[in-house]
């Protein structure tokens, strides 16, 4: 079989897996998206997170797309939801309801994978609303984190969970994600991905365009929820006994808050200022986590 066959091949055997809850619009636009993939669509198993009003009849509208409604127990479940209904395939790839994937994406991550065994292979993640500073900011910081393992020289310690792709079966075999209630089910996946003996293979050419709209009370909200994430990762690895580095030194930090001034874009300098303000959120829902946790323990 040539490498072009073995590529057709596994792309017929992959699924698409969308968790989501409430955003009926913003997974219909996800929805025609994919179906304008190069080569066609693929099976796509979209999980309900337990919506208001269920999302079964957006995807009614498209060929090939399952919905399975389940109620609301947060993306990482839904997402676990979504891989074990997705029997049949090898391949299975995450994308969100509020992403674009390019017309070449899907056959990105395929041929990035390969059906090689324990590789997790991640795609790139661009900002698709330029004008909205808080969404820019938010994405710089993303991207701030994929670029900063790359120049060590080191693996990806950890890819987001709106662009990756993964034989299902190694999935299933490091247990899925966890059950995290807030944010950082993407960092503890990763992190136990790689101590089974798999690999985090990046590649850049697979890119989906995210369009998430942010105000700054919602900037806030989003990053304290990742503070509260932060805390319960931290646990998780303690209850294993993950000895891995937990925090980055200062130069990890001053770069982070240089990221925009040193790239391309618009309001670099309000993105800056943001994605400091980003750190005091995380710093106090991490605090807010732990206030809770001596609050139960009294």
């Amino acid at each position: 079989m040539t490498g072009t066959d073995h590529a057709s091949e596994l792309r017929r055997r992959t699924a698409i897996v969308i968790a989501s809850y409430n955003r009926p619009a913003e997974l219909r636009t996800c929805l025609e998206t994919l179906a304008q993939l190069d080569g066609g669509p693929v099976r796509t198993i979209v999980v309900d997170d337990g919506s208001d009003a269920p999302l079964a009849p957006v995807c009614a509208a498209f060929d090939g797309v399952e919905c399975i409604r389940q109620a609301n127990a947060g993306p990482g479940q839904a997402r676990n939801t979504g891989v074990q209904a997705a029997e049949g395939a090898e391949l299975v790839c995450f994308t969100d309801d509020d992403c674009r994937p390019r017309p070449d994406w899907l056959d990105r991550l395929v041929a990035a994978q390969g059906g090689a065994a324990q590789r997790l292979v991640g795609g790139r993640i661009e900002n698709a609303l330029h004008r909205n500073v808080y969404s820019a900011a938010s994405q710089s910081l993303s991207s701030y984190l994929y670029d900063f393992y790359q120049s060590r020289g080191s693996a990806m310690t950890f890819f987001t969970t709106n662009n990756i792709c993964f034989r299902r079966e190694d999935f299933l075999a490091v247990g899925g994600f966890g059950d995290f209630a807030v944010a950082s089910e993407d960092r503890d996946l990763s992190l136990r991905w790689s101590a089974a003996g798999g690999t985090l293979l990046y590649e850049p050419a697979a890119v989906v365009d995210h369009a998430h709209a942010l105000d700054l009370a919602s900037f806030w909200r989003q990053h304290a929820g990742y503070g509260r994430g932060l805390r319960d990762l931290h646990k998780a690895m303690d209850t294993r006994a993950d000895t891995r580095a937990k925090l980055e030194g200062a130069g990890f930090y001053l770069g982070m808050l240089s990221y925009p001034l040193r790239r391309p874009g618009h309001k670099r300098l309000g993105q800056s200022a943001l994605i400091g303000l980003s750190q005091v959120a995380m710093i106090a829902g991490y605090g807010a986590a732990r206030i809770r946790e001596r609050r139960r323990r009294a």
